[in-house]
């Protein structure tokens, strides 16, 4: 008799649809938790969520080409760092939720302590500039760092001083208005460059390294003394990649 008393009592999370997804999940994703296949595509939001598919875009699309929201984190990142997918400030603080983590803070907390490790990879064998934060790559710029005679040197750095607007000049060359340039070594910055348009294909500098003007406006934003810079790889011996 007493067995029967205490026999375990089992409860299952609703899922209203069946779809794979319990109820409290739909709501996480912000998908409908009476239409199984909310992007009309064929496959159950479960199915598509389980491999890191989108339940909102057909086509096969990835949980990373999804930003619901359009905070500025897409829709893997969100759940990484534990933000809402459907609110572009989760926390209500009055910064985006891609602000916060791109300067190291939990957008799902109001706290003032940054939590996550943030860091700049240059890799000069891919030509790119990779932006980390928490260990996941935010971002990944095509890049043109220094030419083989020229290199931009290996090894870790953080950035000394930002410069909005300066002039490059010297033999051959005088460049000026260029913007968004972070120095990160003596006479060695990362920089916009209006000049060309070889980013991620080739070398192309003195040793800076090169940038288009949103990305190097993103660096210069969020980049401060605390990020370390790290230049690693080796210098494509023909300029372009691969060689």
């Amino acid at each position: 008799m007493l067995a029967c008393l205490f026999a375990p009592v089992f409860v299952y999370a609703a899922d209203s649809d069946n779809d794979g997804l319990s109820d409290e999940q739909e709501a996480i994703y912000h998908t409908d938790p009476a239409n199984p296949d909310t992007d009309g595509d064929g496959y159950f939001d479960g199915i598509e969520v389980a491999h890191d598919y989108s339940p909102h875009l057909a086509g096969g699309k990835r949980l990373n080409e999804d930003d619901f929201d359009h905070d500025g984190l897409n829709d893997w990142l969100e759940r990484w760092f534990g933000s809402d997918m459907g609110k572009s400030d989760t926390d209500g603080d009055g910064f985006s939720d891609y602000d916060e983590v791109m300067r190291g803070y939990s957008p799902a907390s109001t706290t003032s302590t940054q939590v996550f490790v943030r860091k700049v990879v240059v890799d000069r064998s891919q030509q790119r500039l990779n932006f980390y934060v928490d260990g996941v790559k935010i971002h990944n710029f095509p890049a043109s760092t220094g030419n083989p005679g020229t290199p931009t040197p290996d090894g870790e750095y953080h950035m000394m001083r930002k410069v909005a607007k300066k002039s490059y000049v010297g033999p051959g060359y005088d460049l000026p208005g260029v913007t968004w340039n972070v120095e990160f070594s003596p006479m060695y910055y990362i920089h916009t460059a209006y000049w060309h348009n070889d980013f991620g294909k080739r070398t192309h500098s003195h040793g800076c390294v090169n940038l288009r003007e949103d990305d190097a406006k993103v660096i210069y934003e969020y980049i401060d003394e605390t990020v370390p810079i790290v230049v690693t790889g080796e210098t494509p011996a023909g300029y372009v990649v691969g060689t």
